[in-house]
């Protein structure tokens, strides 16, 4: 069943499809919140630790510091939230602790049922792509399953700290270096690597992925240069997979599968030419959580801006003939931030999203803004009911530009494995909008 809450003033109404969606009257940072108690488990504060480790009222390192917890010491965790887990320490005190900072003592003898969460961050950065993807955590460390993995897919196009949209969204969530499990950058442009290097000087990186495209791009190879430690300095990440037959089968806990679609393959002839070429480099990913899918697409196209919506070329043509079994997702993250280039009849076909989200913002391509409705227009077409959330929400009804259209029109999606919850955001409030019967 869905239920879609279409303005304050309307009631919600049901249909049939297996999929709950809400748009909820909350600000990201809400979400982050424990969704249920749990057992608590004991875990005890590393003897790796130098000095001590600080206990914090509130799961940002904003917060009042509380306490500060020797080597050895034993807490108790009652619940987590992305990078942080609440504990009870001392006599009957409370607070928030890195997760990085604590292991677990010994595991609870039962496996516990909870309601588990994955949560689907995807930041506005202005132009350009920042995906940040949190498993669920059951606070049972080394498990297999639930173990809070943070995945990371782009960065948007600010490498300054004081610009990158996507550094400031996660260290407000974080602290600094945390550890990001898995770092995609999808091909070599600005919008989707710059920022990407701006999370390596302050996230610790477990593993890289790279779709290996023979760029010759000078900032995009010393950011390589920089993932791999081939300037005389050590590797921002401590496991490399470049070029897609290094990247195996990710292994980020067995409640979500997860599989590389499609990647760069050296030798491709029918990929196009110069821009064209690069964005069909771009890695594609699948994520499966319970009833669930999520198909995140890069910048991968489907035809040339002029072309027709039948048939399809590059990427597109490439997954719907090899892999058409594989497509059907609930939520597409479009191709190329909605351009004109996306999108093919045949595409959609094969995928059918119940939503989709995309990521773009206020720089001109040849006098032209993304997405090009006529894209998003055939997702209304082939399905009248689907949801179109954007992270240029009421940007161009703003006047903004690329200096300050990263102006927090995020969008937060939430499963639990049965039911999805979608939040966008304008501004930063809640936005309750159907896109299709506006503007289709």
């Amino acid at each position: 069943m869905i239920l879609r809450k279409r303005s304050m003033n309307q009631r919600i109404r049901t249909s049939a499809r297996p999929i709950h969606f809400l748009i909820a009257a909350a600000i990201p940072a809400v979400l982050l919140q424990p969704a249920a108690a749990q057992d608590a488990v004991d875990y005890l504060v590393r003897s790796t630790i130098s000095d001590c480790a600080n206990v914090r009222a509130g799961p940002d390192v904003e917060s009042e510091r509380l306490d500060c917890l020797s080597p050895g010491t034993r807490v108790r965790v009652k619940d987590s939230v992305p990078y942080w887990r609440e504990i009870e320490f001392g006599a009957g005190n409370e607070g928030w602790i890195a997760k990085k900072l604590i292991e677990i003592a010994e595991p609870p003898s039962e496996p516990q049922e909870e309601e588990r969460w994955l949560e689907i961050h995807f930041i506005d950065v202005g132009q350009g792509d920042a995906i940040w993807i949190s498993t669920p955590d059951d606070d049972i460390d080394g498990n297999g399953v639930y173990e809070g993995r943070n995945i990371v897919i782009d960065g948007g196009p600010d490498s300054s700290d004081d610009r990158n949209a996507a550094l400031s969204y996660m260290e407000t969530r974080a602290h600094h270096m945390a550890v990001i499990d898995a770092l995609i950058v999808t091909h070599p442009h600005t919008d989707h690597y710059r920022g990407a290097e701006s999370l390596s000087r302050h996230f610790e990186i477990a593993h890289y992925y790279d779709p290996g495209y023979p760029s010759e791009a000078v900032g995009y190879n010393a950011f390589l240069d920089a993932m791999t430690g081939d300037n005389n300095e050590p590797a921002r990440a401590a496991s490399l997979h470049i070029g897609e037959n290094a990247f195996g089968d990710p292994d980020w806990g067995g409640e979500l599968d997860a599989e590389f679609l499609y990647s760069w393959k050296d030798g491709a002839a029918d990929m196009g030419s110069g821009n064209t070429e690069v964005n069909n480099s771009s890695i594609v990913l699948k994520l499966s959580y319970g009833e669930h899918s999520f198909l995140f697409m890069g910048d991968a196209e489907g035809k040339d801006r002029d072309d027709a919506p039948a048939p399809s070329k590059y990427v597109e043509k490439r997954l719907v003939e090899t892999q058409p079994d594989k497509l059907k997702s609930t939520l597409l993250k479009i191709g190329h931030h909605g351009s004109e280039t996306s999108s093919t009849t045949a595409f959609i076909e094969a995928v059918d999203p119940e939503i989709v989200i995309v990521q773009s913002g206020r720089k001109p391509f040849n006098h032209r803004f993304l997405p090009d409705e006529t894209a998003l227009c055939r997702y209304c077409a082939h399905n009248p009911e689907v949801e179109i959330y954007r992270t240029d929400e009421n940007d161009e009804a703003q006047g903004l530009t690329s200096t300050n259209d990263a102006d927090n029109d995020h969008i937060v999606i939430r499963s639990n494995g049965t039911r999805l919850e979608a939040i966008p955001l304008s501004s930063g409030a809640p936005v309750d909008r159907n896109f299709c019967s506006l503007h289709c």
